[in-house]
């Protein structure tokens, strides 16, 4: 485990400067497109979601949960203290958040508790495709899978680390990780998928069931038509750890660097309105289609328009 979260450290490029701030959005450039929420204590956000305009959750080192109330993002009380990777909302709620060690927390009103977990290997990325039905995945090629009643593993030949999965519906998920790896899951089993690239691959988002794209090491951009995965021209060489999509089909980059890609009209470009340099980890598209992104400098910045 040790040698897992220092490898993070590493690719988080995190910084050893805190930023202090009673939570509330911070004054900034007016003009800037993006909202900046300055967190008040020094721990590093991994990953976070939107449920509503007044309801956001994050996670983070040291057990770090976060709830946002629509004007503040405020520390929730943690069951651990341990890193906590990703976080998932089946239902406004009813939420998990998995980490470190195979460890898996479930949110019920009045908080979060432990829940019995059903393997040891770190957890890196959750999806979903109704409460009844969420999985993670993590180090040692590790899945595990929610049915309504409890958490189970799933067999995997594959014992290459797991970065991030997504569905893009009921029956049809994905998975990518270190060396290119790319596993398909078909409804009932998971299975290794051609891939274009052996570099490590860190996101992976749809925009529909046959318009897929993942990213990772060295600016590596994948396209997904609805039969295979291609390489893309990327517009950056530096490493790109997340991708997301809005309902209304808006997609964004983040990466180290602070680097912001936006779609338009098939191609990514960068954006110009940065509002931060720091290395940006976590991304999440709200209900409003707008996304709100999560940088190593301790700040959680909200995009206007």
């Amino acid at each position: 485990m040790n040698a897992r979260i220092a490898m993070l450290t590493l690719i988080l490029c995190l910084s050893v400067t805190a930023c202090f701030h009673h939570g509330n959005a911070a004054k900034g450039d007016q003009s800037s497109s993006w909202v900046p929420y300055r967190l008040s204590f020094n721990h590093v956000v991994f990953d976070l979601t939107q449920i509503g305009a007044n309801n956001g959750w994050a996670v983070g080192e040291r057990g770090l949960i976060l709830h946002f109330n629509g004007k503040a993002w405020e520390q929730a009380d943690s069951p651990v203290t341990i890193p906590l990777f990703a976080l998932s909302f089946p239902e406004p709620q009813h939420g998990w958040a998995v980490g470190a060690d195979g460890a898996i927390l479930e949110y019920l009103p009045g908080g979060w508790k432990e829940y019995p977990k059903p393997d040891k290997w770190n957890l890196m990325s959750m999806a979903y495709t109704s409460p009844n039905d969420v999985w993670a995945v993590g180090e040692h090629g590790s899945i595990v899978h929610y049915d309504g009643k409890a958490w189970k593993t799933v067999n995997n030949s594959k014992e290459v680390t797991l970065n991030r999965v997504a569905f893009s519906g009921p029956g049809d998920g994905w998975a990518v990780g270190n060396q290119g790896l790319i596993l398909h899951y078909d409804g009932s089993a998971w299975k290794k998928f051609a891939t274009a690239t052996n570099q490590t691959l860190y996101g992976i988002s749809f925009h529909s069931p046959n318009d897929g794209w993942a990213v990772g090491d060295k600016g590596v951009m994948l396209h997904y038509d609805g039969k295979s995965w291609s390489l893309v021209n990327s517009p950056t060489q530096r490493t790109l750890l997340n991708i997301s999509f809005s309902r209304a089909g808006d997609g964004y980059i983040v990466g180290r660097g602070g680097d912001i890609f936006a779609l338009h009209n098939g191609k990514w470009s960068r954006d110009v309105d940065l509002p931060t340099h720091k290395t940006l980890y976590a991304i999440s598209n709200a209900p409003d289609g707008l996304p709100w992104i999560a940088a190593t400098s301790r700040d959680i910045f909200k995009r206007k328009s």
